[in-house]
């Protein structure tokens, strides 16, 4: 078995976690891995279903990858019976422990309650514990280069620096920034360096970028971040009014792509568009305008505070634009 029994990877970013994960399977010298996902914070975080898998071998077995997501909010009574559960583990299944809470010093945040017990000493000893603190300066060059190498896309001299430096300090916001860089790059599959200037600039995130991540799984918390922390400094109103003035003008782009009419605006914009707009579909420009409507009315007569409105057009913007079919959490 090319892997750990078990793993616990502690660390703030979900995206890190997932490429991490991809990559221990992709490592692991077996195929065909079903990714079951739990929540450490659901109301029944490891129903029966877990501990079916996680201690019955099945006759018929197919690797299963037991991942639990924000572990570190597990309590005391679930980590007293995975001491006990993971002794006799099938090396088809591999439990995938994932501590998320903030780190506030260079220590990792493990809970107490779960460095006391075996289940994590054991992991310590035997080096199945993966610690980062997020991206920085240093680890962003080695997330572009695993990219690229994914991917297949080369760089112009000096264009890999240039996205380094340019790229954001989240790796779900990187990644959606690299999804436009791929796009860019076209079928050369070369990243230029006038292709970063499409980068959005800390501290001003383009509405465009916010569109562009309301449409990927996953992606909820950085919109939340980069939202809050972009424009906290800003006039709110002005903000929420400019967010509804962009909805429009969206709105007005997908029905002119939907409906095969001329369509004013970039090539390259187009190009992204022209996929999000086949699927929204009229029913879904439509439920934009709605959202954007039902917000601008909320907020200047008064009927809701200003959180509230955004709260409310975020959510509808997520479940309006996110596909119907994707799986739970993970």
């Amino acid at each position: 078995m090319n892997r750990p029994k078990y793993i616990f990877l502690v660390c703030p970013d979900p995206e890190l976690i997932k490429s991490h994960i991809d990559e221990r399977l992709k490592k692991s010298g077996q195929d065909g891995w079903e990714i079951k996902t739990y929540w450490g914070d659901d109301d029944d975080p490891l129903p029966a279903t877990f501990w079916t898998d996680l201690t019955i071998k099945s006759l018929f077995p197919q690797p299963k990858a037991l991942v639990v997501r924000r572990a570190h909010t597990l309590k005391a009574d679930q980590l007293d019976k995975l001491d006990s559960g993971v002794k006799g583990l099938s090396s088809d299944i591999f439990p995938i422990f994932c501590l998320e809470g903030p780190w506030k010093s260079k220590k990792a945040p493990v809970p107490a309650t779960l460095s006391r017990r075996n289940l994590f000493k054991n992991a310590k000893k035997e080096g199945w514990v993966w610690e980062s603190q997020g991206l920085d300066q240093r680890s962003l060059g080695e997330f572009v280069r695993n990219w690229a190498a994914r991917t297949g896309i080369s760089f112009e001299p000096g264009a890999d620096r240039a996205l380094t430096m340019a790229l954001p300090l989240d790796a779900v916001a990187s990644r959606l920034e690299l999804d436009k860089m791929e796009l860019a790059a076209g079928d050369e599959k070369l990243v230029r360096k006038e292709h970063v200037d499409l980068i959005s600039q800390t501290g001003e995130m383009a509405f465009f970028d916010l569109m562009d991540a309301l449409g990927q799984p996953g992606a909820e918390a950085a919109i939340w971040k980069r939202v809050i922390s972009d424009h906290s400094k800003s006039a709110k109103d002005q903000m929420l009014f400019n967010l509804i003035g962009f909805l429009a003008s969206q709105a007005r782009m997908y029905g002119q792509i939907i409906g095969g009419g001329k369509v004013s605006g970039s090539p390259y914009v187009i190009q992204r568009k022209t996929p999000v707009a086949r699927r929204l579909g009229m029913p879904g420009v439509a439920r934009m305008i709605d959202l954007a409507l039902d917000a601008e009315y909320s907020i200047k007569s008064g009927a809701r505070r200003y959180d509230e409105v955004l709260d409310i057009l975020i959510a509808g913007l997520i479940d309006l634009f996110q596909p119907k079919t994707q799986a739970r959490r993970y």
